[in-house]
């Protein structure tokens, strides 16, 4: 006695193996998405701190943010495009931005959806001017306090 199988499965794998490839390629562009928005969130924030740092006047402190702004992101980003940089200074707050551009290859499926071919990617970090010497003092004083507190 022979058992007849239909190709009932073959035509169903057909019909859903796009849908499937699609949420995969979906999941690597989020993924790539997400990975360089927190490259930039990162090195955003390391290059305010490092300009932050600075005690000679505003322009150095810009120039030394601005060349550690380019240097942390050299080399990081996976999939991000036409990156810019824009270092600002207000009073003591070193701000650092990054934004670029992700790009979606057969852009054509997702810019009927979101009505673009590309997704925004933005980093930005701050840091407040720091007095390191200051600092320093500060610690060596609680440590003395903690320390008498501590012996009596």
């Amino acid at each position: 006695m022979k058992i007849r199988l239909k190709g009932s499965y073959t035509v169903e794998a057909a019909l859903i193996f796009p849908f499937i490839m699609g949420v995969i390629v979906f999941i690597i562009f989020i993924s790539f998405y997400l990975h360089d928005r927190a490259v930039m969130e990162s090195c955003a924030y390391q290059a305010a701190l490092k300009g932050s740092l600075e005690r000679k006047d505003i322009g150095e402190m810009e120039k030394e943010a601005r060349k550690a702004a380019e240097y942390n992101i050299s080399g990081l980003l996976l999939a991000t495009e036409d990156l810019s940089t824009e270092v600002g200074i207000e009073g003591k707050r070193v701000t650092v931005r990054y934004s670029g551009v992700l790009r979606i290859p057969q852009g054509a499926l997702f810019m009927r959806i979101a009505g673009t071919d590309h997704i925004d990617v933005r980093g930005e970090g701050q840091a407040l001017q720091k007095d390191a010497i200051e600092f320093i003092r500060n610690c060596r004083s609680v440590s003395h306090i903690a320390g008498k507190v501590a012996a009596h």
